[in-house]
């Protein structure tokens, strides 16, 4: 079995996706298994118990304004545009994992101690605000220039895809209405004071903030003093925000896939290097939905090696799943099947989804175990030749026609089984037992 948990929230997010957001997918439009991972991550979030409809419409509504400034920047520059969602591609997962384990250290950290929540929590705003909206903002507005004809350096991406979050309030000027959805939650002010330690920590649960200009060394804003509550707002503001923001970058992939794919093959970006708990995770999901069990991975400079096993063939039938909330507990009927398939097909799907994460260099070294661990089969070769492969479809035909290019390869016709799920079938709701 898979070695992480999975929130039982992602099996509605696609038909929860398709709900909100259906209306702005083309008739072309794709869902591959990255944009299917961050659907899966982003609505598992904003789905969580406790969230009212309130936010939800919020999330939905930057979703909507942001993919608008895409939209209407691609219709003048198509190919610009999709450029830059090219070098952000690779960084939105990480970005992500970053800050919801911010998230979850803020969240985890005790209440009795208000002082290190307090810090906490300032961290997480922190991690927002410097490691996940300079990436998932770039695209947006740089198409926005485009479509205002903006001439303004400020809203040019920098090479490594990101943009300096001052561009978000310059949009103001060009706005024909007054709200700007992309500056829902944005406080520089609170980034720099905790950054430059510019706080102070007092009783009852507050802290004392401020920000210093640096040339005039005087008060830029401040001193405000915060309580925890207010700051914990502050940072689920920006944060449903933020997953607004990245899920109009998905329908974007989504509806583009082909020129992203075309340019992602004509000027591949440096790859995101993964720390080791990170490609645990990427590999452990991936090889989940492709038919395997992880068993082991390891990666070095020069090579990555990893242990799958093959699954069995499941039970065909329903699974129930129950949501339940302070009022009314939901019943939902997810119908389960298995489908046998090829190994070879399957694997070298999954090492072409993995090739933005490595240096084309890198030797990779797979072996497939049983369920019982008996080595059954091993494939050697390396991601210039996995680029190489240019994969459109994973069909046995379109594999078997390039497989002789691995430069070992013992898997030859060796099957494991797939497990699919259809959508989510609502069966109705009853009152929650009382407490």
């Amino acid at each position: 079995m898979s070695k992480h948990r999975r929130s039982p929230l992602i099996k509605l997010a696609l038909p929860r996706f398709r709900r909100s957001f259906g209306d702005l997918l083309d008739n072309q439009s794709l869902i591959t298994l990255y944009e299917r991972s961050l659907l899966e991550a982003i609505f598992e979030q904003i789905m969580w118990f406790g969230r009212n409809r309130d936010e939800y419409t919020n999330f939905e509504r930057t979703s909507r304004a942001a993919y608008y400034f895409l939209d209407q920047g691609s219709k003048e520059k198509y190919e610009s545009v999709a450029a830059q969602l090219v070098v952000t591609h690779d960084k939105i997962i990480p970005a992500i994992n970053n800050s919801i384990s911010a998230k979850n250290s803020a969240e985890k950290s005790p209440d009795d101690d208000p002082d290190k929540k307090i810090v906490e929590y300032l961290q997480y705003y922190k991690t927002l605000y410097e490691r996940l909206l300079p990436i998932i903002c770039a695209p947006i507005v740089y198409s926005f220039s485009i479509y205002k004809h903006i001439d303004n350096s400020t809203f040019i991406p920098r090479k490594d895809g990101q943009i300096n979050l001052t561009s978000i309030s310059k949009m103001d000027q060009y706005l024909t209405y007054s709200e700007n959805r992309l500056s829902i939650g944005l406080n520089s002010h609170i980034r720099n004071a905790f950054s430059h330690e510019y706080y102070t920590i007092l009783d009852n649960s507050q802290v004392k903030l401020w920000d210093i200009n640096p040339w005039t060394k005087k008060y830029s804003w401040g001193p405000e003093v915060w309580h925890l509550s207010a700051l914990v707002s502050l940072c689920d503001q920006l944060w449903v925000n933020s997953l607004g923001i990245t899920c109009a970058l998905v329908i974007y992939y989504i509806n583009n896939h082909n020129i992203i794919e075309r340019l992602d093959y004509k000027s591949r970006p440096e790859p995101y290097h993964l720390r080791r708990r990170e490609l645990e995770l990427l590999v452990d999901y991936v090889a989940e939905e492709l038919g395997f069990y992880l068993r082991e991975v390891s990666a070095s400079a020069t090579n990555v090696s990893i242990i799958l096993s093959t699954k069995t063939k499941g039970i065909d039938q329903d699974s129930e799943l129950y949501l339940g909330f302070e009022k009314y507990t939901q019943l939902f009927k997810i119908p389960m099947w298995s489908e046998e398939a090829r190994v070879i097909d399957q694997l070298a799907t999954m090492l072409y989804l993995l090739t933005p994460y490595f240096d084309i260099q890198t030797d990779i070294h797979v072996k497939i175990v049983s369920i019982e661990d008996e080595i059954l089969a091993e494939l050697v070769t390396d991601f210039n030749t996995v680029i190489g492969l240019q994969l459109t479809d994973a069909k046995p035909e379109t594999i078997e026609e390039k497989r002789q290019s691995f430069k070992i390869d013992t898997i030859e016709n060796l099957t494991t089984y797939i497990e699919r799920e259809g959508e989510p079938q609502f069966v109705g709701s009853a009152p929650a037992t009382p407490k």
